[in-house]
């Protein structure tokens, strides 16, 4: 039974990391690396690799890659892509808004009905647009670096399974307990 659970974890293994890799851009494919350079520093440390490191290292190592691929992504867009923006967001800011305040949120909030005009000056500036956009793409590459980890640490526990009989944690322990 052993040995078909093994080929059985080993192809779930294969299958959770292919089908991970198509929803995560990739990033997923990551988390196998990040939890080998974590197995080695507990290895060279002489300490035991617990599986919630294990999942953290898989995660930072996805955020990593997402982060990667956002940058060549946004490098390779042809033109300039924050002028590109920034002109989007000037047309936005410049249409008239049709949709008045409702009365009870005037009556709640009278700031609510004048406009700020700093608030609108702030919105155009290019700091404001840079800032932005970075804060876009760093919860962009830890969203999807958490789900690639999470989907990477899963399909590498069932193929360490598969290879070597046990998740990594399991592979070199410092003590004789189990729960370590």
């Amino acid at each position: 039974m052993s040995k078909v659970l093994r080929v059985l974890s080993g192809v779930g293994g294969v299958v959770v990391l292919l089908t991970s890799a198509l929803f995560t851009l990739g990033t997923s494919l990551a988390a196998p690396i990040g939890i080998l350079v974590a197995h080695r520093r507990a290895r060279r440390r002489d300490r035991a690799l617990t599986a919630g490191v294990a999942w953290f290292t898989a995660a930072i190592a996805s955020i990593i890659a997402a982060a990667i691929i956002f940058l060549a992504l946004f490098a390779l867009m042809p033109g300039n892509p924050f002028q590109e923006i920034q002109r989007g967001m000037t047309e936005a800011q410049t249409a008239r808004d049709t949709a008045a305040t409702p009365a009870w949120l005037r009556k709640a909030f009278p700031q609510s009905a004048r406009s700020d005009s700093a608030a609108k000056e702030i919105m155009k500036s290019p700091g404001f647009l840079v800032v932005t956009v970075a804060l876009s793409l760093l919860f962009a590459c830890v969203f999807l670096g958490a789900l690639g980890g999470s989907a990477g640490w899963v399909g590498s526990v069932l193929l360490c399974y598969a290879i070597w009989g046990g998740p990594p944690w399991s592979l070199y322990r410092t003590t004789s307990d189990p729960f370590l």
